[in-house]
């Protein structure tokens, strides 16, 4: 577009033009007159193209929108990447903290079975929630505890588990809770299904624990723990909620209510 002082200037040399053609026609009386109002045109001409003092001129409204959205992108990107920030920090703390409570247990199960070579185990009430046969023919519950701290046994020892069932059913039931857990396996870590062994009473069950011969026994069934003592180095008895009768103190038999009492650390 044409700036200010060329539309000014183009105004001009067109009145001028007017005005020479004008005076050539015009009388001399007529000339005074006129040149009083040309003047007085020119002038008010100039003060009415004169700019405005204060004045900016508008944004474009499409450069307003821009503007705007850009701000608003650059906010919702900070945003966003303080999200992500917050979100990595607590990850790698949450992940520091997993590593620091895997390390502590590993030392503490480490310590435990010091010349522990083979390790027996009991299913019922140890590492299953029931305790009975009768329970397991409806169902069985792995403790989570108990399953972390069995695959940290597991790396230490030799482990075979053991279960007292009534039938086939109650056999299938406890299989499939082990192998659900991933306690029991093919995979690295986990205790070969060919090591998990069951019987239908409990003399069947010290028979097989006696027979391998490991270094420590774990049970919930004071009975077991009894008839065994004699035979093992070294006994561990998971206390059943609520059962009074408890084996009587001996040096090589320690009680507790949860693995988690004795390997876990604290």
């Amino acid at each position: 577009m044409p700036s200010l002082v060329e539309e000014l200037k183009s105004w001009c040399s067109t009145f001028l033009a007017r005005i020479a053609a004008f005076l050539s026609e015009a009388s001399a009386g007529t000339l005074q007159l006129t040149g009083v109002l040309g003047v007085a045109a020119v002038l008010y001409g100039l003060y009415a193209l004169r700019p405005k003092p204060g004045r900016r001129p508008q944004q474009r409204p499409r450069q307003a929108e821009a503007s705007a959205s850009l701000t608003a992108s650059a906010a919702s990107s900070s945003t966003q990447q303080q999200h992500h920030a917050a979100s990595t920090t607590t990850q790698q703390e949450a992940a520091q903290t997993s590593s620091a409570s895997s390390q502590g247990l590993a030392w503490r199960v480490k310590s435990q079975l010091t010349g522990v070579k083979t390790v027996t185990v009991s299913a019922p009430g140890v590492l299953l929630e029931e305790w009975s046969p009768e329970e397991l023919q409806e169902s069985a519950t792995l403790r989570a505890d108990a399953a972390a701290i069995l695959q940290e046994v597991r790396r230490f020892a030799n482990v075979y588990v053991i279960a007292h069932v009534a039938d086939d059913m109650g056999e299938a039931t406890v299989r499939g809770a082990l192998e659900a857990g991933g306690l029991v396996g093919p995979g690295a870590g986990q205790i070969a299904a060919h090591r998990v062994l069951c019987c239908s009473t409990l003399d069947g069950k010290i028979s097989i624990a006696r027979q391998l011969e490991p270094g420590l026994h774990i049970d919930g069934h004071p009975h077991t723990i009894e008839s065994l003592r004699r035979f093992m180095p070294q006994l561990l008895y998971i206390r059943q909620p609520g059962l009074q009768k408890i084996p009587a103190a001996s040096p090589n038999t320690a009680v507790a209510n949860s693995l988690a009492e004795i390997f876990s650390a604290r």
